[in-house]
This record gives structure tokens, C-alpha cells and sequence, in this order.
């Protein structure tokens, strides 16, 4: 999907939800990649398509310009239908990050301030059905990162760290650096980066905004049309001001599929489903996204389908209770020294500050979270 870059205005700060934006360009009011409400709801909206360029791909181009095989993502087994939830051990890690680092190039409405409640937040999304659109930039970076000198290489996508110096003092910029990358800067810093070259785009800006297209559109995609899937049905097209953006559903081991009100959607090669339905096959959930079933793997990351109507939702992944000694969930973490102690599906956690390199847990009233 070619990026919207951020639009601001002298008056404004950063826009709180850029990408999702480009969803709506495309999709109109209903969105093939699904967008939610809440911290981290939008995470697969944001980043998804913040970073569809940065997945490797492979280097032979299809139809549309666009490199034709991705390597599958983390999240993903090789069939593409199959979820593998990431255990919470690594989502503690990531979140530590998020909530912790300073000057990522990631928007600052993005970023997490309470560690527990990002832990919690990232590992619903993770191991439910719509983590197969899950972000790339947190699958390829977030889960990777053991520092956040690494997050941050990772996020800037081999941009130069001062390239916003100079650009956006007081409204978001876009533009297009020598390498093709398109980048979004709002006060001289870095709010978003996108490898267009990479993804097999390339950078444009239109309107101060700094996007991720396919080129010229063709002429067989015409201005102001819906937006419909390309003739390989690895992307969702449409054509935006002469250029031609996209949502690379391949990025993500995904096929562009329409669904029975006409809209296109990034979709699994499962069976086609009814929205809504779910069901346990063994430890294995079974959902549907987009119009096709989605399998997620509860077991192989500690977890069990829930199968039995009750608190949790049937054919949903969720972590047993313990027998004895439960806690309260809802509870608000706390700070020991440089431990964070926080409750999870009733069990007790804690997370060591200097583990990832920084010296304290701090609370304020924006939550929890380590610091240096």
C-alpha cells in the first residue's frame, strides 16, 4: 500500500493516525485490513502499511512493477494461513522498547506509554486471527530488537538518522530521499519511514505528503474508480492523482480477495467463511478475516482455544488461569526497584528493567514503564 504521509498544519501536531488514512483513500469506509479502536488497535493499520516496502522480497517483478514473493512473515507459517502467536516473554521485551526509547522514528500518538497495558494489548492482537496483517515493522524490528539503538536502525530503514534536520519545524513534511525512501518528518524528526524501492514503488510527493506508488496509472485503473485488486491479486489497487497506490497484500503471505459487498480485502488462502465465526479444532482457533479462514496455533505458544461459551470468547486463543494464587488482571503495575510487576491472565509477572539495558522503572500518570 503506498503510504499517506503525515498532513499538518501550523496549528496541528502529527495526526494521530496517518496510515489507516490510506486505507480510507483506497477502501473507502470499509477497510480491506481491518482498523480498531484503542491503544494498539490501529498497530496493524499503522505499521502494516508504514512498512510494506521493507519486507524482503524477492527480486523478480509481477504484473504491477512489484517484486513477486515475500519471504513469509515471522508471524506466519509458509502456507500463510496458519498464525504462530509470539510468547509473551518476547512481547515484554518489545514493549519495553516501545514504551521506553527515546527518539524512535515512529509517531508519537503510536508510541506506548504503559508497559503492562501495551503487554497486554500486543499479545491479544498477536494471537488472534487479524495478526495476519499484523504490523511488519513490530514483526521484523519490534520482536528483534534487544536495544533501542537496534530499533531504531531497524525503523529507519538505512535513512540517516538527522535527515529530518531542517524539516517540519512547524507542520509534518514529506519527502524523498536520495536513496527512493519516502519520510515523514514533523519538528525536525523522524516520524515515519518507508523503503519504496524496496516494496518495488517508488516516492512521490503530492500536497506536502511523501507516499509510496507503483508509478504512472494505467490505463485500465482510472482516476476516482473503486478500488479493486490487481490482475495478479497480490495487491489492492487505485488511482490517486495520476499515481497508482497500493496495499501489497503479498507483503504479508496474503492474496487480495473480493468480498461479497464488492470491496477488496487482503485475505488468507483458507476456505471462505462467514464474518464473525469461529470455532476450536483441538488447540488450533479458527477464525475469519476478510472472508477466509484463519488458523492460530494456541498451543505453540503456550496457550488454549477456548471452546466452552463463557468470559472468553469461543475459538479465541487465551491463557489459562492458574489453580491457585490467581491475581487481578485489571490491577495496575507497580514498580520494584528496576522490576515492573504487573498481573496477566491472572498470573503474576515481572519484567527486570536492566534486562534491556535501562537503569529504573518509573510510574507517572501516563503508567509504568522502564527508564535510564
Amino acid at each position: 500500500m503506498a503510504a499517506r504521509a503525515f498532513r499538518g498544519s501550523e496549528n496541528n501536531g502529527p495526526p494521530k493516525s496517518v496510515y489507516p488514512a490510506m486505507e480510507r483513500r483506497l477502501l473507502g469506509s470499509r477497510h480491506g485490513l481491518r482498523q480498531k479502536k484503542g491503544l494498539f488497535r490501529v498497530l496493524p493499520a499503522i505499521f502494516s502499511i508504514a512498512v510494506l516496502g521493507a519486507v524482503v522480497l524477492a527480486e523478480s517483478p509481477d504484473a504491477e512493477g512489484a517484486p513477486a514473493t515475500p519471504v513469509p512473515a515471522a508471524s506466519t507459517t509458509p502456507d500463510t494461513t496458519t498464525v504462530t502467536p509470539p510468547v509473551i516473554d518476547d512481547i515484554e521485551q518489545m514493549c519495553a522498547l516501545l514504551t521506553s526509547c527515546d527518539s524512535l522514528p515512529l509517531p508519537p500518538s503510536f508510541l506506548p506509554h504503559d508497559f503492562a497495558s501495551c503487554v497486554k494489548q500486543m499479545h491479544a492482537e498477536m494471537s488472534s486471527t487479524s495478526a495476519v496483517n499484523f504490523s511488519l515493522t513490530l514483526r521484523e524490528c519490534g520482536l528483534r530488537a534487544n536495544s533501542c539503538s537496534a530499533l531504531r536502525t531497524c525503523a529507519m530503514r538505512g535513512a540517516k538518522a538527522d535527515t529530518c534536520v531542517g524539516r517540519g519545524k512547524n507542520s509534518a513534511a514529506g519527502f524523498c530521499d536520495s536513496d527512493g525512501r519516502a519520510i515523514s518528518c514533523y519538528h525536525e524528526k523522524v516520524l515515519a519511514v518507508r523503503d519504496c524501492p524496496r516494496g518495488g514503488e517508488q516516492c512521490a510527493v503530492r500536497e506536502g505528503e511523501a507516499l509510496c506508488t507503483l508509478g504512472a496509472c494505467p490505463a485500465d485503473v482510472k482516476e476516482g474508480a473503486p478500488a479493486a485488486c490487481s490482475a495478479s491479486g497480490k495487491r489492492i489497487l487505485k488511482c490517486e492523482k495520476g499515481r497508482l497506490a497500493s496495499l501489497d497484500c503479498a507483503a504479508f503471505g496474503l492474496r487480495c480477495a473480493t468480498q461479497a459487498d464488492g470491496t477488496p480485502g487482503c485475505a488468507t488462502q483458507g476456505k471462505a467463511c462467514a464474518a464473525g465465526s469461529k470455532r476450536c479444532e483441538g488447540n488450533v482457533a479458527v477464525g475469519c478475516f476478510n472472508g477466509h479462514e484463519t488458523r492460530v496455533d494456541c498451543g505453540a505458544s503456550g496457550l488454549q482455544c477456548n471452546a466452552t461459551p463463557g468470559a472468553t470468547q469461543v475459538g479465541a486463543c487465551y491463557a489459562p488461569a492458574p489453580d491457585s494464587g490467581k491475581c487481578d488482571s485489571s490491577s495496575a503495575a507497580s514498580c520494584n526497584g528496576a522490576t515492573i510487576t504487573y498481573c496477566s491472565d491472572g498470573k503474576s509477572r515481572s519484567y527486570f528493567c536492566k534486562a534491556m539495558g535501562f537503569s529504573k522503572c518509573v510510574k507517572d500518570a501516563k503508567g509504568v514503564r522502564c527508564a535510564s
